[in-house]
């Protein structure tokens, strides 16, 4: 199953992808979110390779998620995959310069099943595909509007 959205920031395709890349960032956002988030390296960069161990929240249920960074192309995209229980997922991000100052975020998250529980767990939630698109998106495009709000605002050279 495959969520994806395409939005376009009013923000260069390097400043994007510093934000992405933002681990740190994302760490304390996740949490304040009641999601626990572990490094499996305390010292680790930003780049390939980075991981973490997750415990996320969903259907009533904690869930146990094993995520790494498989892609690092500075500033054109950035991959994690991710595994639980039965599940594989692929978070992906791609950056496209548009302009100097403008560049389109193409974002999609794929989950696939490796187990019948998963599939089951796939099927359930394809009933409510819609609903959880719309979830997607709006989180994306609030993320988007962020950027392009801290570029607008941030002290330029």
């Amino acid at each position: 199953m495959k969520f994806s959205t395409r939005q376009d920031i009013d923000a260069p395709a390097a400043y994007v992808f510093e934000r992405l890349s933002d681990f740190e960032g994302m760490e304390r956002q996740a949490m304040r979110h009641g999601i626990e988030v572990a490094r499996k390296a305390p010292q680790q960069g930003r780049g390939l390779g980075a991981g973490w161990r997750i415990r996320v929240p969903f259907r009533g249920k904690l869930r146990d998620v094993e995520a790494q960074v498989s892609e690092f192309d500075v500033p054109n995209a950035i991959a994690a995959r991710a595994q639980s229980g039965g599940l594989d997922m692929l978070l992906s991000a791609e950056l496209l310069a548009l302009s100097p100052r403008r560049t389109r975020l193409t974002f999609g998250y794929d989950v696939r099943p490796r187990t019948l529980s998963a599939r089951i767990l796939v099927q359930s939630v394809k009933f409510a595909k819609n609903t959880f698109q719309k979830r997607f998106e709006r989180r994306v495009t609030r993320f988007c509007e962020a950027v392009a709000e801290d570029y607008a605002g941030a002290p330029r050279p």
